[in-house]
């Protein structure tokens, strides 16, 4: 027993101890599997330090930040390690963050330039300009020579418009330290941008004689050769970029899109999707592949790949206008996808309304319509907007169109029926016109995306502006607009307006950042090519690219005088197809021209004609939503006014010149101007409307892709 006993307790014993060690090595192994680097908590701060510094050479910010951390976990007051995870968030858009950190390194390293100039980068990034501008003049006042101070101070000049200034800091610059890496670029960058071009080669071929072997300058030079359209010498520059360094994705970025520009689409095709498997949150890289596709004529699959990005990255609003594009040009009416698409519309525009932002939620309205014309749910919403404007023929209409494709309820037929009883005694029904069928359209604008076509983020963004615009003015009464889906020169869109008989031609600018957005138009006259107006549309934000659209359509809207038609009399009782949403009021006064006789004047925008092709005037007595009866005034002994001949509205007096500064003050501000004026022989003009800048026109860089690439070089060193 004994014997046996112990044979049976060494046996379990054994037994027992093997498991033990079975389930030790199990939990090694999983140890080992689930925190591998747990084993790295040997290493010193300074080498956590040194193995962040060389992710952050590689731009790998992410694995710098986990690098910084893991060393201020051994020692917390280590001043360089926060500095450099101040840098990391700068590089990253993180400002705020960024301030934050550079307070915690000022506690260990007072006496280092560097955090009082990356501060003052961080302010430039938030927009706090004076403090910026103060912090780097503090900087100067200690250290004269610092070349950083004198960067940021630069950078503030771009931000108010100097290049000039700009370029001087510069060149400053590279008189203390003539390899400067970053003030070789800086200079190049600007030079381009102020049209210097064999300066901008200068500058860039001494950068590359220094720094040959950095990926950035490499990328940099590519860039300026973009600029400049030698696509041959952007590939070559930008590949020895990815050479330098396989994982700097603005050279892929670069690289597809000069492949793009050059027609050759599938090898674009195939670097966007290099890049889309490195990241799935590329949005360029899905915009290109989309746009690639299309260029090819493989519709399907670039509305596929386009609607797959908006999935990954809902945000980009210029992927979502290319896809709404092809939605509009190739899908049927009724195809079920044009809904889902106009979905996002109709949720944005009962966002407005709830935020009582009528003008927004009507935009947006006839947006998910363009999209959707037989989306019963947006039409009603769009209804209901008429109805509370007081637009009753219009709410009508609406609710004509949508019992003719669909059966309604008792109550909207009980209101179709009381507005038609409403409205059988108006203006319209006594002179049986049906206002639907009236002909408004009395302008012929072009619009042309103007310039050298290079866009890094969006290709070819600026003509899916156009477009985005031309779209917008299918729904308008007045406005017959045209876009134009090539770049042009100025000379190409005049010959082009001219031929078409347009009455202006937009040329259009667009700049972007993946924060920023700059919308420029110049308005010229389409008879004689003149210039005779101009906006700047800056907006930053949420729903920037929306915003800037609504906002460049209402300018061109707006820039443009009321004129209309003679369409029936009666002996001295006349109708012309102007009313209120025309802004025509009872009373309103308005000059009967001669058909074919207006014409646009030779450098203003407005309306001019001979005196002798005035007819008379007409004072009106009604006005509805679409027409407008009056009375009329013969001018002369005869009466030679027809139908079809043309009315515009009698300009109020010209305005007294201003005696004292508050009322030039005041006149600049007010927005339409309105003036007349009488010219030389027998030349009357009318309807002189300046734009003059608002809260949504330039209110921050005018160089805003100058400006953003000037940030990523002080970064990147």
């Amino acid at each position: 027993m004994k014997m046996f006993f112990s044979s049976g307790t060494n046996g379990i014993y054994g037994e027992g101890k093997a498991r033990i060690s079975l389930t030790i090595g199990f939990c090694i192994l999983c140890f080992l599997f689930v925190q591998p680097n747990l084993w790295s908590k040997s290493l010193t701060a300074p080498q956590w330090f040194q193995e962040g510094q060389d992710a952050q050479r590689a731009a790998d910010w992410y694995g710098a930040v986990e690098c910084y951390q893991e060393a201020l976990r051994v020692n917390d007051a280590y001043g360089d390690a926060w500095y450099a995870l101040a840098e990391c968030s700068y590089a990253l858009n993180e400002y705020s963050l960024a301030l934050n950190y550079l307070e915690s390194a000022a506690k260990f390293a007072k006496d280092k330039v560097e955090i009082l100039n990356l501060t003052g980068f961080c302010y430039l990034g938030l927009n706090r300009i004076q403090e910026a501008q103060n912090l780097f003049n503090q900087v100067l006042a200690s250290y004269p020579n610092n070349i950083e101070a004198r960067f940021g101070l630069a950078q503030l000049d771009i931000l108010a418009g100097r290049l000039t200034g700009a370029e001087t800091r510069y060149i400053d610059a590279l008189k203390r330290q003539q390899s400067n890496r970053n003030a070789l670029l800086a200079v190049a960058l600007v030079s381009q941008e102020m049209g210097k071009t064999e300066e901008a080669q200068n500058y860039i071929q001494q950068a590359l004689r220094y720094h040959s072997k950095d990926e950035e300058v490499q990328y940099i030079a590519g860039w300026i050769s973009f600029l400049n359209q030698d696509y041959s010498d952007t590939e070559y520059r930008v590949r020895t970029s990815i050479n330098l360094n396989p994982d700097f994705d603005k050279s892929y970025e670069l690289l597809a899109t000069v492949l793009y520009q050059q027609g050759r689409f599938q090898e674009a095709v195939d670097i966007c999707d290099y890049r889309i498997n490195r990241n799935r949150e590329a949005s360029t890289a899905w915009y290109l592949k989309g746009c690639s596709l299309k260029m090819m004529g493989r519709m399907q699959e670039a509305y596929s790949v386009l609607e797959k990005g908006l999935e990954i990255v809902p945000q980009d609003e210029m992927m979502r206008s290319a896809l709404e594009q092809i939605v509009l040009d190739t899908f049927d009416v009724e195809d079920a996808r044009r809904s889902k698409w106009a979905q996002y519309h109709i949720a944005k525009a009962r966002n407005h309304e709830k935020q009582y932002e009528a003008p927004q939620a009507e935009f947006e309205y006839k947006q998910a319509l363009r999209l959707n014309p037989l989306d019963v749910s947006a039409r009603t919403s769009y209804a209901n907007m008429l109805d509370r404007k007081g637009q009753q023929e219009l709410y009508l209409e609406q609710l004509n169109f949508i019992s003719s494709i669909q059966p309604v309820s008792v109550k909207v037929a009980d209101t179709i029926e009381a507005y038609k009883s409403l409205l059988s005694d108006n203006l319209a029904s006594r002179w049986d016109v049906d206002p639907f069928y009236l002909d408004k359209k009395r302008w012929n604008i072009g619009l042309y995306p103007y310039g050298t076509p290079p866009q890094l983020l969006h290709a070819d963004a600026s003509i899916v502006t156009v477009r985005a615009i031309e779209n917008y003015f299918l729904g308008t009464a007045n406005v017959d607009a045209h876009a134009y889906t090539e770049t042009v020169t100025y000379s190409q869109a005049f010959r082009h307006a001219r031929n078409a008989n347009q009455d202006y031609f937009v040329l259009l600018e667009y700049q972007e950042t993946e924060r920023e957005l700059l919308l420029k138009g110049t308005v010229f006259s389409g008879r004689n090519g003149l210039e005779v107006d101009s906006f700047n549309i800056y907006r930053t934000g949420n729903d920037r690219f929306a915003g800037a659209l609504r906002y460049m359509c209402n300018s061109i809207a707006q820039m443009l005088p009321t004129r209309g038609l003679i369409i029936d009399r009666n002996a001295d009782t006349v109708l012309v197809d102007l009313g209120s949403t025309d802004g025509i009021t009872k009373d309103m006064v308005l000059t009967v021209v001669k058909a074919g006789q207006l014409r646009t004047p030779d450098n203003t925008l407005g309306l001019e004609y001979a005196q002798n092709d005035i007819l008379g005037t007409i004072t009106l007595t009604e006005v509805s939503e679409s027409v407008s009866q009056g009375r009329y005034s013969r001018a002369g002994f005869f009466d030679r006014m027809n139908i079809k001949d043309e009315v515009i509205i009698v300009p109020a007096p010209v305005a007294s010149e201003a005696t004292d500064d508050s009322q030039e003050e005041k006149a600049q501000t007010e927005t339409p101007q309105v003036v007349a004026s009488v010219t030389s022989g027998e030349q009357t003009q009318l309807f002189q409307k300046r734009l003059t800048p608002t809260a949504e026109e330039i209110t921050g860089s005018e160089y805003p892709v100058l400006s953003r690439m000037l940030q990523d070089i002080y970064v990147i060193e």
